[in-house]
């Protein structure tokens, strides 16, 4: 009787799943994100202690949402040309990043030595926040400021000398004229 059971139960699953219509296969994601190989522009410090373009070409959707932490993930791997310095530490790590309507991007930075107190001068510090703040707000018209976060709080600073408590515009001063 049990196994007469159990042969009707595979029956009638076997009739419910041939009911079942066919979904449609999703559409590969980097299509339905419109991810296409796009050029950026990344800022690294140069031999003059300023900001110097290395252009980069990235999978990238889109969206500039989306698009935003994948190019601050490219620019923490630092510099191609050697030449250029790598301006966080190399434990940094981009835990995300957000754009809202106003034009504000937030990025949010992680890792050990933001976290227990990177230990770097003024300059240094310098030249790493506005790399980042130059880099976001060259590659995406959208974003007009950018705000700093470390481990998903608001920053006072990264390393005890650039105040970071408030939005950050880029600073053409700091940029070498012909990366402008």
């Amino acid at each position: 009787m049990r196994r007469a059971s159990l042969v009707v139960a595979l029956a009638l699953l076997a009739a419910a799943s041939a009911c079942r219509k066919p979904q449609p296969q999703a559409k590969n994601i980097s299509e339905a994100n419109n991810v296409a190989m796009r050029p950026v522009r990344l800022y690294f410090e140069d031999g003059n202690s300023l900001l110097t373009a290395e252009l980069h070409n990235l999978p990238l959707p889109e969206n500039p949402a989306a698009a935003i932490p994948l190019v601050v993930r490219e620019m923490m791997k630092g510099p191609g040309n050697a030449s250029l310095a790598r301006l966080f530490p190399p434990d940094t790590i981009v835990r995300g990043a957000y754009l809202l309507p106003d034009g504000t991007a937030f990025v949010d930075l992680g890792g050990a030595t933001l976290q227990q107190g990177w230990g770097t001068g003024t300059h240094e510090e310098l030249m790493a926040v506005f790399s980042l703040v130059q880099t976001v707000t060259t590659n995406f018209a959208e974003v007009k400021k950018v705000r700093l976060l470390v481990n998903g709080e608001p920053a006072e600073t990264l390393a005890g000398h650039v105040w970071l408590g408030r939005s950050l515009r880029p600073m053409a001063s700091l940029v070498e004229p012909a990366s402008r």
